[in-house]
């Protein structure tokens, strides 16, 4: 006598992180099949934006982020440059100094503009999220950074998202080509479209 056929177990993907799981393993919440671990940032944001805008949200993919880091890149540069042009004559007398023994003034001007690069950049990032949830860049482009249940971002997280990016994934020599290239592809691969430090800081990119 043969054995009973097993049943067929239906194969679904969890609507907030992207994992296929059976059927069983999901609940459905508002239209989307949801897995436990996620069921609860997923209520609060139905709660917080209604069914219809927890189903409904677009997710900003790879291109349209690396046209919004380019126009953040240029707004940045501008104050750079002013800094720059007040520090170049200083550093050419320097370097004209330097040539007759070790002057340390030429690397304390290389510091102090890196530094007020990094400094200038981190204001910009952190204030403009945490005010607008979006830099100058993303809200040309039509995006915005939310939590995963729709809410703005906090002081913690917007400092996080921005130290994640410009220190861990691209600011640390040789990791950065192993890192970069990763967010990139989590970014495309994604169903929310997270890159890395979407994921550490449990953040979403969407379309306002």
């Amino acid at each position: 006598m043969s054995p009973e056929a097993a049943p067929v177990q239906t194969v679904l993907s969890c609507s907030h992180c992207g994992r296929a799981l059976a059927q069983s393993d999901l609940v459905q919440i508002a239209g989307n099949w949801v897995c436990a671990e996620c069921k609860p940032a997923f209520l609060s944001r139905v709660m917080a934006s209604g069914a219809a805008g927890a189903s409904t949200w677009r997710y900003g993919g790879f291109w349209i982020r690396f046209v919004a880091r380019f126009i953040d890149g240029f707004v940045l540069m501008v104050p750079v440059l002013i800094f720059a042009a007040l520090l170049i004559p200083n550093l050419f007398r320097a370097a004209a100094r330097a040539s007759q023994g070790p002057n340390p003034a030429v690397a304390a001007y290389s510091v102090s503009l890196f530094l007020v690069f990094f400094l200038a950049a981190a204001c910009y990032e952190i204030s403009m999220l945490k005010y607008r949830s979006a830099t100058l860049g993303k809200m040309a482009c039509g995006i915005k950074v939310v939590r995963s249940d729709g809410r703005g971002l906090g002081w913690g997280v917007s400092f996080g998202r921005f130290f994640m990016w410009n220190v861990v994934t691209s600011g640390i020599p040789y990791l950065n080509f192993v890192l970069m290239p990763l967010s990139s592809i989590m970014a495309g691969v994604d169903g929310e479209k997270r890159a890395l430090h979407d994921r550490v800081c449990d953040t979403r990119v969407v379309y306002r």
